[in-house]
């Protein structure tokens, strides 16, 4: 019986960065002996490289193993012009089995509208004439049911256990955000000294919907392009909690204004924000005004900005209070 091809390109794209990353991960470890594996893993990133880079380590042929792995973040920021984006897919289409690349993206590659208007996106269809040669998949924010699932799975993967309760009460209270679950996963754990499954108690003790009213004043001087109250607002923030905590915060309340900002220019209301988010009247409302504030496109562009903080943050590239910092300046 013929073997099956194996891919030689992966193209995980998507906003939920947790989940790209522990697929690359598993990649990673099969790459064979542990004492070799870093011998035959790298990372690039596509802001900062050159095509000679790429060309370098894509032929590269493993060093006593089968396989080696590089891993290509941000590949659409090199691949913007004509020129980088017929050598990177030549490159792509000739490598030999015994070298994988992957492209991670950290953030879909087309917006929710034109899914819905069944366009495809020029790396999907060229993947998709690659036959088997190229495996592509999208880590998409997770649903509140999806969720709460997720988090008890990725409890029990990390040595504890959430109650269901528990579990959907954190989904909730996360809105969506896959990392910053993650990052309440581990602290609840910890608090509960994996001894015991973690009660929808402990989740409202130690998340407390992750002062929503700072985060929405913080929200609120950025809308007005309000510097100095917006470094106030961060600061106060500052006083009770730690600038990665907050930084969670930011991502997750500008995916609920950018679906938010989706939902009124599809004609609907703040009781349309409250039923299809799934969440409180009162942060429906906030929602509602607070999204007004931005274009659907200054949204999308902040949105990218924060996974490409994000992304930064995880290479080492940035520092979390610089990057935040930053960020206030950009908007307003």
């Amino acid at each position: 019986m013929e073997q099956q091809q194996k891919p030689v390109v992966y193209l995980f794209h998507g906003d939920d960065v947790v989940a790209i990353n522990e697929a690359i991960t598993a990649l990673k470890s099969r790459l064979g002996d542990p004492s070799t594996i870093e011998l035959n893993f790298l990372t690039l990133d596509g802001r900062s490289l050159s095509i000679e880079q790429l060309e370098t380590a894509a032929r590269s042929m493993p060093f006593l193993a089968s396989r080696r792995l590089t891993v290509l973040y941000h590949p659409l920021a090199f691949m913007e012009n004509d020129t980088n984006r017929k050598r990177v897919l030549s490159l792509l289409e000739t490598l030999p089995e015994e070298s994988a690349v992957v492209l991670s993206e950290h953030r879909p590659l087309l917006a929710a509208r034109d899914k819905r208007q069944g366009k495809k996106h020029w790396l999907l269809k060229w993947g998709q004439s690659m036959g088997g040669k190229v495996f592509a998949r999208e880590f998409s924010a997770s649903s509140d049911s999806q969720l709460t699932g997720w988090i008890i799975d990725r409890a029990r993967k990390t040595g504890g256990e959430f109650e269901p309760q528990a579990a959907s009460s954190l989904a909730k209270m996360v809105g969506g955000d896959v990392r910053l679950a993650d990052q309440e996963i581990k602290k609840i754990l910890t608090y509960v000294n994996y001894e015991r499954p973690v009660t929808e108690s402990d989740v409202a003790e130690l998340t407390a919907l992750l002062p929503e009213g700072g985060i929405f004043d913080l929200v609120d001087a950025l809308g007005n392009r309000d510097r100095k109250r917006a470094i106030s607002e961060y600061h106060r923030l500052l006083a009770d909690n730690d600038a990665q905590s907050i930084f969670g915060m930011i991502v997750r309340q500008f995916r609920l204004l950018l679906q938010s900002r989706e939902i009124l220019d599809q004609q609907g209301g703040e009781q349309d924000i409250t039923r299809l988010l799934n969440v409180h009247p009162y942060v429906g409302g906030k929602l509602a005004a607070q999204s007004r504030h931005f274009s659907q496109s200054q949204l999308d562009g902040i949105f990218h900005r924060l996974l490409e903080i994000d992304a930064g943050l995880k290479t080492g590239m940035m520092s979390i209070d610089l990057s935040i910092d930053l960020l206030i300046a950009d908007i307003t």
